[in-house]
């Protein structure tokens, strides 16, 4: 046995079903647990099969790849048969969403992955994604994951640390803002602008909209409160949802999996 298998085993043997890292403009998970019946959100998603091929129902067409890229909204089916996969839900509005979208899904709603890259990508998640636990460990994966990727505009990827200081105010807002008010409206009179102008200059500087960063944002907080300790219905009402159930349907719609599904026997790490 060779030192990748070594590592993939030991990768396989955490003690966890699922680890999660929520990120501004995406959101990435290893897991053994995924089993979907028909369904879309709004993500675009990456899929790379760990230990063998996944079987991905795509509009009614069977396919069978070890690594692939599908559009969002696309209504699909998943067997994971209790293998390790890694998942990435990319926001298609931000701006790694348009870099995909550009690279691999002009003329598509599916792209199989060269093997050589499914190879190193696999490697990424067994070898770093899976022992990750810090802002810089996670950051240095995803400029090697645009790397295998050949995903040009890192540059433009990683502008979040150069935002002017409106943007800046803007974010600070968000995090600090009662989640149950949190809404562009509520927003654009905090901050004396009109909610067209906000979201204008909101997705031209980060690449996200406004409203579906805010979305995110919630979902992020719910799931961090939760993995915190907090019950569901709780964390989903502070968070600003207005229901357990509202909660659940967003993670459905946005996520393709149940609320309950993700939090059990996982790890989670906001990065």
């Amino acid at each position: 046995m060779d030192g990748k298998e070594k590592l993939e085993l030991q990768m396989f043997g955490f003690p966890y079903e699922l680890i999660l890292y929520f990120s501004q403009d995406h959101i990435s998970f290893l897991t053994n647990k995924v089993d979907a019946d028909d369904h879309s959100h709004h993500y675009i998603q990456l899929t790379i099969g760990l230990e063998q091929p996944v079987s991905i129902t795509v509009e009614g067409q069977q396919i069978q790849a070890s690594g692939l890229f599908l559009r969002s909204s696309v209504i699909h089916q998943l067997q994971g048969y209790q293998q390790w996969q890694w998942y990435m839900l990319i926001n298609p509005e931000s701006t790694l969403g348009e870099l995909v979208k550009r690279v691999y899904l002009q003329d598509s709603n599916v792209c199989v992955l060269e093997q050589d890259q499914v190879d190193q990508l696999r490697q990424l998640a067994t070898r770093q994604l899976s022992s990750i636990t810090s802002q810089n460990d996670y950051n240095q994966s995803m400029r090697n994951f645009m790397q295998i990727l050949r995903l040009q505009g890192q540059e433009d990827y990683e502008h979040k640390s150069d935002l002017d200081d409106r943007i800046g105010d803007i974010l600070l807002t968000v995090e600090t803002f009662p989640g149950h008010e949190l809404t562009v409206r509520a927003l654009s009179k905090h901050m004396y602008i009109s909610e067209s102008r906000l979201s204008h200059f909101f997705k031209e500087k980060v690449g996200i909209s406004l409203a579906s960063y805010i979305v995110h944002h919630k979902l992020r907080t719910a799931f961090q409160a939760i993995f915190n300790g907090v019950s569901m219905t709780e964390a989903a009402i502070e968070a600003g949802f207005s229901s357990s159930s509202h909660f659940s349907r967003t993670v459905r719609n946005k996520l393709g999996m149940t609320a309950r599904s993700i939090v059990q026997n996982s790890r989670f790490l906001k990065v």
